[in-house]
């Protein structure tokens, strides 16, 4: 469960350094039982990750929580390991939580330098976070109900990040990918390819290419996470990832 703390405490921090405007001034995190509880408004970053991982969960843990979201007019959601939902599912039923379908992967592997992409997918580094954003949006569109808010979460996910990485196939651009570095542990991030361009290599490539920074950056070892089944989970297996755990995400049926 050691990435979900680190996810936490990653974007806690990204939070905490964050410019405060009439926009923003409602986001915020709070630390919860070993992880952090995140709010970002008009993004789908509105959950505690990692609690739950250092001990089970209470119900002043609940208490803290609940009071968090309730200021901000969102109801309490948590995204839970599997082993910990189990843990602490009686004390989440008996609060109103109810589990939603979302079902995600968390893979882990080793960081090598990577090969290089086939010769008609080249992979660059980027700086232009707008343009990165835009292009992981139409990436990603298909697998959203809410454009707004999967553009918003994108667009603060591209502020976020230590890399932006985009792959090109015969010179047109097609998929994106998000990495940061933490200690000897990378996360990925933000891989997403255009339909058009899909069963084509262009995962893997994504994949190799921030596998190659990362190693660089000294990283020994990365995680993932993503829907279970996805074209990422199985790029990453490809790459010596093993799943590690599933994550439900619970929310209380009341603000």
């Amino acid at each position: 469960m050691i990435p979900d703390r680190a996810a936490a405490s990653f974007w806690a921090a990204f939070l905490r350094n964050r410019n405060v405007d009439a926009g923003t001034s409602a986001d915020g995190a709070i630390p919860v039982a070993g992880g952090y509880a995140i709010y970002v408004a008009g993004t789908h970053l509105d959950h505690a990750l990692g609690a739950g991982t250092t001990r089970a969960l209470r119900d002043d843990d609940l208490d803290v929580v609940e009071e968090f979201y309730a200021a901000r007019a969102q109801p309490a959601r948590f995204e839970l390991d599997e082993t910990a939902l189990a843990r602490d599912g009686e004390l989440l039923s008996n609060r109103g939580y109810v589990e939603e379908d979302a079902l995600l992967a968390v893979l882990e592997g080793p960081v090598r330098a990577g090969t290089a992409p086939s010769g008609r997918i080249a992979v660059r580094t980027t700086t232009d976070r707008r343009a990165w954003a835009d292009l992981a949006t139409r990436a990603f569109a298909d697998t959203s109900t809410d454009l707004d808010m999967l553009r918003r979460t994108i667009q603060v996910e591209a502020a976020a990040v230590h890399v932006l990485v985009v792959a090109s196939m015969n010179g047109t651009d097609a998929g994106t990918g998000a990495l940061v570095t933490d200690g000897d542990l990378a996360f990925l991030m933000g891989g997403a390819v255009l339909p058009q361009f899909r069963g084509q290599g262009v995962h893997a490539a994504l994949l190799a290419a921030r596998l190659a920074i990362a190693h660089a950056r000294g990283a020994t070892r990365a995680s993932v996470k993503t829907r279970l089944g996805s074209p990422v989970e199985r790029s990453a297996a490809s790459f010596g990832f093993e799943r590690t755990g599933l994550r439900r995400r619970v929310q209380r049926d009341r603000v």
